[in-house]
């Protein structure tokens, strides 16, 4: 970190917005009475401006005011932002004084200010926040002049030779590694390196805001160089782990991930404070991360408390093609406002490349610009001239600043170029000859920025000493990486201090996760008790009468009251419980209702609150109609606190399709590609009931093929009571891994799915087989998983094949418990065994497990089920009965 790139000091730490001047507004920002001020007595713009709201003094100006709000709407769209002088500014009338009857010699020193302020290197695109305190804000900070505000528009000279050091390291670097790796794939920051100004300035004026932590989500651009220059990654481990050497300690079973894709945590210190930096790992589908890392912030900040938002900032990182091209930015920017997503602002810096890898912006998106859809959420966007190191300055510094001030998104949309290819090894002239002729004729912006400081009479020294340092580092990094090693992994520090990797042995290890009898009548108690004088829905006053009634007698417990025993338990023995999807409070199936609501007053009781020890936070919130952004947040809290349990639920299991990248990218191999843990719970509603193609399956298929090691545990449970060990078992352990449960839909109501209270007790714990004690020398076991087991109960009884037939239902599909199931199948030596399942051959269970079954019995198994299938049920009732008969037929009679 530059400390000269700091902003001159300030005697306090308060936003900018805590202190007014008379000249901190132009034109009094959109005030009338302001513009009067300055045209009254022949426009002399010594005359002070009047403060915004004040009336004014005549109906005179209409004009002058008309042409402001012009500027401050549109200005941007004149703004000089593209370093290579292709791109051609529309016209825009409404800036001709002309148009507002105005005469343009009257006018001029109106206007030369105007376009000082909104077309020149930063276009403020503004116009679109209605919000007239924030606007008004903004207003200001573009039409300040430096004796007008309490933080300067500008650098100082230290500062700008600081800005200078550090655009020279980063051309120091970016050349010492295309001399050494020639060919390489760096992904290298040639022609965006004042990225690392807007970086390293937000940083500075956020830490003198109060900032202590912050978490960044990136891309590939760059990166390197950011993490050498801006975050303080030591250069030996980043060049050995360039060059090829694992990032992870010898004899660690992982596969790691290229160097680019690899995260960095480390503490700065800036202007006497620490600062600590905690930069995301991220795959190839790079906009998942921004949202990561919004989650992994969260996190930390709740940790902190009450100050927790104003002390760890979310800073984004984007590239333009993707900012303006994957529709899960539209869904990030959907949840900032949200309670359960707020995280008091993000700062979001998109590099506007002008290209996305081949692909022209008239190829790539219909907006304007690729930051357009932040205005959908009413977000300031500061275009900036990545050629202009100065106005990236302000630039971040003016971030920073409405971040605090606002607790509220900021967007910079940098526009540079790329001097490399898409990477090193691309050739983008091919396809670009126009913008690469330009580019090739551009000089590097330090030189550029060396040539204005020397012109202005400032000894440039100093940074041509700080890139000799930075050549000098980045040598011997070279010259040492052959014997560079990593001696340990950061994989259990801070907050996962205390916890291990697990292992599949450990995963199946039997665990007692049943609380006593006592504790779970009096937790049934708490959780149906509203408050006094609660005026309940006569529907939902019987609900909680009758969770209460089978508590109190310790029978017939079904699926939600298990559930909500699951969370109340953990919130008493002081586990935070986060617990979202859409509908998910209520139940989409009308079957959970944790929260309850006063029918007279409209108030709301979370029902299992009562339970939680204090400081112990239950989070019970519904989401938007978002799957890929809202499971991307969870992960990233659940990355950040291994002590809370998040849950997030999809409305039916085949939803997850929509998140299915982050599922494959990072939930089922984070801790194999980046060494970073989770214990993140999926529910994924499962169930062919007649309810067609879309509303059936959460693709048990696709959760089998992800499934290596100990990546992931897949659970399709058949009892409340082995559902509920299932939540309380991913705390009860010293290691953390994700967990899919496929929920039932049907069962939910089903008289047969129930419990017994002595099932959630001590000493009782998840079951991953369960065996049929009723039976012992079957002559046919069949063997099952979730809901169908209780179609095989009812199939065999009609039959009247209870002393003939056992049936085994297998709880824990991943990891696979083979002592379990022996031991269900030993009592059963000369059975046939049959694989009995709901699902089409080819989206079901069978063709993952059935070699693993065949080596467990010694002897094949034959396979009841639907046939093969292109979606996943049938549309019909009559054909949906059909195939249920023909499948229960087979697994009986064939």
């Amino acid at each position: 970190m530059n400390q000269h790139l700091r902003p001159p000091p300030s005697p306090d730490v308060q936003p900018v917005a805590a202190v007014e001047t008379d000249m901190g507004a132009f034109a009094g920002a959109g005030d009338p009475g302001a513009l009067e001020a300055y045209f009254g007595g022949g426009g002399g713009a010594s005359k002070p401006v009047q403060r915004p709201g004040t009336r004014a003094r005549s109906s005179d100006g209409a004009g002058e005011i008309a042409l402001a709000e012009a500027y401050r709407s549109r200005g941007f769209l004149r703004a000089r932002l593209d370093p290579l002088g292709l791109a051609v500014p529309p016209d825009v009338p409404e800036l001709d004084p002309a148009a507002y009857g105005l005469d343009a010699q009257a006018v001029r020193p109106l206007v030369a200010r105007l376009q000082q302020a909104y077309t020149g290197p930063i276009g403020w695109e503004i116009g679109h926040i209605h919000d007239t305190q924030r606007r008004r804000w903004l207003e200001r900070q573009a039409e300040a002049q430096d004796a007008e505000t309490e933080h300067a528009t500008a650098p100082d000279d230290a500062a700008r030779v600081a800005i200078l050091g550090l655009l020279k390291r980063a051309e120091a670097f970016e050349s010492g590694l295309n001399q050494r790796i020639p060919g390489g794939k760096l992904f290298g920051l040639g022609g965006a390196e004042t990225f690392l100004v807007a970086l390293d300035i937000i940083l500075a004026e956020s830490v003198r805001l109060g900032v202590e932590v912050v978490v960044v989500g990136g891309m590939h651009r760059g990166r390197f160089s950011m993490l050498a220059n801006v975050f303080g990654k030591p250069l030996p481990g980043m060049v050995a782990e360039i060059l090829g050497k694992p990032a992870v300690p010898d004899g660690l079973a992982c596969s790691s991930d290229v160097s680019y894709h690899l995260g960095y945590s480390g503490d700065l210190e800036i202007a006497g404070r620490k600062l600590h930096v905690s930069v995301s790992a991220h795959p190839s589908h790079l906009q998942l991360i921004p949202i990561i890392a919004q989650g992994r912030a969260r996190a930390k900040q709740a940790a902190r408390g009450t100050d927790g938002r104003r002390q760890v900032l979310p800073l984004a990182l984007h590239t333009d093609a993707s900012f303006s091209g994957q529709g899960l930015v539209a869904e990030m920017l959907q949840l900032a406002r949200l309670a359960p997503f707020d995280l008091g602002g993000t700062i979001h810096v998109v590099v506007n490349n002008q290209l996305g890898f081949t692909t022209l912006p008239d190829e790539g998106r219909s907006a304007r610009t690729p930051t357009d859809i932040a205005k959908l959420t009413e977000t300031p966007v500061l275009h900036v001239n990545g050629d202009d190191p100065e106005a990236v300055w302000r630039a971040g510094l003016v971030a920073a600043n409405w971040r605090a001030t606002f607790a509220a998104d900021i967007v910079i949309d940098l526009v540079c170029y790329r001097r490399p290819g898409h990477n090193e090894i691309d050739e983008p002239r091919f396809t670009q000859p126009v913008m690469y002729e330009a580019i090739d004729a551009l000089a590097p912006v330090d030189q550029l920025y060396a040539a204005a400081l020397t012109a202005r009479g400032l000894d440039t020294s100093a940074a041509e000493a700080e890139r000799a340092v930075l050549a000098d580092g980045l040598k011997a990094a070279f010259d040492n990486a052959r014997s560079w090693k990593v001696n340990a992994a950061d994989w259990f520090d801070g907050a996962w201090k205390g916890f291990r990797a697990g292992t599949e042995a450990d995963m199946l290890a039997v665990l007692p996760t049943g609380p006593t009898r006592d504790t779970l009548q009096a937790l049934g108690r708490q959780i149906t008790t509203p408050p006094e004088g609660f005026v309940l829905d006569p529907k939902i006053q019987r609900f909680l009468d009758e969770r209460r009634r089978s508590i109190d007698t310790g029978e017939g417990i079904n699926w939600a009251t298990g559930e909500a025993l699951a969370l109340a338990s953990l919130l008493a023995d002081g586990t935070s419980v986060r617990f979202g999807g859409q509908d998910s409070v209520r139940g989409a199936f009308t079957q959970r209702h944790l929260e309850v609501h006063d029918q007279a007053s409209g108030a709301r009781h979370l029902t299992i609150a009562p339970a939680a020890r204090d400081g112990t936070i239950a989070e019970i919130h519904n989401t938007p109609l978002i799957e890929h952004a809202v499971l991307c947040y969870e992960y990233g809290i659940s990355l950040a606190d291994p002590y809370g349990l998040v849950v997030w639920e999809a409305q039916f299991g085949e939803f997850l399709s929509y998140a299915q990248a982050v599922f494959d990218q990072c939930i089922a191999c984070g801790e194999d590609r980046w060494l970073r843990s989770s214990g993140l719970v999926i529910l994924l509603p499962h169930g062919i009931d007649g309810g067609g193609p879309d509303h059936s399956t959460g693709r048990p298929e696709r959760l089998l093929a992800a499934c290596a090691g100990a990546n992931l545990a897949i659970v399709n449970a058949s009892t409340p009571a082995n559902y509920f060990h299932a939540l309380r078992r991913q705390m009860a352990r010293p290691f953390r891994k994700p967990l899919v449960v496929l929920t039932p839909k049907a069962l939910l109501r089903h008289k047969g799915c129930v419990s017994t209270l002595a099932e959630f007790s001590a000493p009782a714990g998840f079951r991953a087989v369960i065996g049929d004690a009723t039976v012992t020398g079957a002559r046919r076991v069949i063997l099952c998983t979730g809901k169908v087991y209780y179609d095989l109960l009812s199939a065999r009884a009609e039959r009247r094949l209870e002393n003939d037939t056992a049936i085994v239902r297998l709880e824990q599909l991943h990891p696979f418990p083979i002592g379990e199931l022996q031991a269900a199948l030993e009592p059963h030596p000369g059975a046939k065994f049959i694989w009995c399942e709901e699902e089409p051959e080819n989206m079901g269970y069978f063709t993952h497990l059935d070699r693993r079954l065949e080596r467990i019995a010694g002897r094949t198994f034959r396979r009841a089920g639907r046939p093969a299938a292109a979606t996943p049920a049938v549309g019909v009732k009559y054909w949906h009965e059909a195939e249920i008969k023909a499948f229960l037929t087979a697994a009986f009679e064939a």
